[in-house]
């Protein structure tokens, strides 16, 4: 394995696990931000119904969706910014690290948002856990993140990205006056040596 790829690989896995620790302490800034969750009414054991009309559902899902997808954006600027370590690996670190940073956004705000789902027959459970109930939006963080560092990449002044790289910058540049059949040269028109080898006209 080249030196460079190695480079790439851990600064992929740090990407990854940066993305993990950051979700892990989103989930306590979306339970904070979060509103009360609504009461709900046992009527069958392990089933409820929500007692209190409350939009406070769609507020803690909107709100986990704007703290994942900023994440994802922001994550994929700062790779993008690191030149040396541009290619694939970043792009996997992102996309793993997203979805991982989602996931532990959502779980460590069920755990740390108190409340219960369950409870005795006919009772009211006054306050439900703080949960995600648009499953799909886990997914944000990854996707917008992959999606921005691909646009960067489309629209990418140099084909190799920017990034530098040891081997192209070690070979002999072409010259103006250099000749093709050399195996150095870039012009089309024949040079000084090859004029010689035409017959008159």
């Amino acid at each position: 394995m080249r030196p460079e790829t190695r480079t790439d690989l851990r600064f992929a896995a740090l990407v990854a696990g940066a993305l993990a620790v950051v979700g892990a302490l989103l989930g306590l800034v979306w339970m904070a931000w979060s509103p009360a969750q609504p009461k709900a009414f046992v009527y069958a054991p392990g089933k409820e119904f929500t007692y209190e009309e409350s939009e406070a559902w769609v507020a803690s899902d909107g709100r986990f969706f704007v703290l994942t997808a900023v994440t994802g954006l922001v994550a994929a600027l700062l790779v993008w910014f690191r030149v040396r370590n541009r290619g694939p690996l970043p792009l996997l670190g992102l996309i793993v690290g997203g979805l991982a940073g989602a996931y532990l956004t959502w779980y460590v705000g069920y755990l740390t948002g108190g409340g219960t789902s369950t409870g005795k027959l006919n009772t009211i459970i006054e306050h439900l856990p703080l949960s995600l109930h648009t499953h799909g939006l886990v997914f944000v963080e990854p996707a917008l993140a992959a999606l921005l560092y691909g646009m960067l990449v489309a629209f990418a002044t140099h084909d190799d990205l920017g990034r530098p790289d040891p081997v192209r910058d070690a070979l002999v540049s072409v010259g103006l006056d250099d000749h093709p059949q050399y195996g150095w040269g870039d012009r089309d028109a024949p040079g000084a040596l090859q004029k010689g080898d035409f017959p008159a006209q």
